[in-house]
């Protein structure tokens, strides 16, 4: 198992042009990635195609290991970025307008990019340290929930972490083996419809009820323990 301290980029940009540097490197990372698979990249294919050279490269991240998890987590926060907006959008609405607003954003990006999605989703279970993993995990659970609270139609008893947290579960498991198992991915009107309606069918079975205003949450909730995100965890 590869320690988290390795995964960190050994220089921090401050400036335009370190931002910049920076982001070639991810984006040299990514080309080669998905051409070549994760053993065949090198820090040497990654400078050339950043057109960097070795030792500026060094200077920024001290192995492949380190630019793969800035990488994703980069991909990862601006995935959390549109479904914060999805949730935004979607915020006079009921929890059905919701959940399938945030299903249509969550499944149409992974589409536009889905083959770096693809073999960035591979990567991260190798690389990426369960408690990482689970702090990124609370960080989109946590934007369903907030949203989920302003609901209209949601009965004020309901859990709504726990309902975020089956329905990022069911939408996230449902996208991340169908991009690891199918070699030719669904029409994606085809996946959305299916993964909305099963989301919204494990909420109507926690909530016991097709209409939310007048639900309680199922006992099954009382075996669901939802781990909070600490205080530092991503914004």
């Amino acid at each position: 198992m590869i320690e988290v301290k390795t995964l960190k980029p050994r220089r921090k940009p401050s400036q335009s042009r370190a931002w910049m540097t920076a982001g070639a490197i991810q984006d040299a990372f990514l080309i080669n990635l998905v051409e070549n698979g994760y053993e065949r990249v090198s820090m040497r294919n990654i400078a050339d195609v950043a057109g960097v050279g070795l030792g500026t490269l060094y200077l920024y991240f001290p192995n492949k290991e380190s630019i793969a998890a800035v990488t994703l987590r980069s991909w990862l926060r601006n995935l959390a970025k549109e479904i914060g907006v999805a949730v935004e959008n979607s915020s006079d609405g009921s929890l059905r307008d919701m959940t399938d607003a945030v299903t249509t954003t969550y499944i149409a990006s992974i589409y536009q990019h889905s083959e770096q999605w693809r073999v960035l989703l591979f990567v991260e279970r190798r690389i990426t340290e369960r408690a990482v993993y689970q702090d990124m995990f609370q960080h989109f659970v946590g934007k369903l929930a907030a949203g989920f609270a302003q609901a209209k139609g949601l009965a004020p008893s309901a859990d709504v972490q726990h309902l975020a947290f089956l329905a990022f579960s069911i939408m996230n498991a449902m996208v991340r083996e169908t991009l690891q198992v199918l070699d030719v991915l669904p029409e994606r009107e085809t996946l959305t419809r299916a993964i909305q309606g099963a989301v919204w069918g494990g909420i109507a079975a926690m909530l016991g009820t097709s209409n939310p205003a007048t639900a309680e949450i199922r006992p099954l909730r009382r075996h669901l323990t939802v781990r909070q995100p600490p205080p530092n965890a991503p914004r």
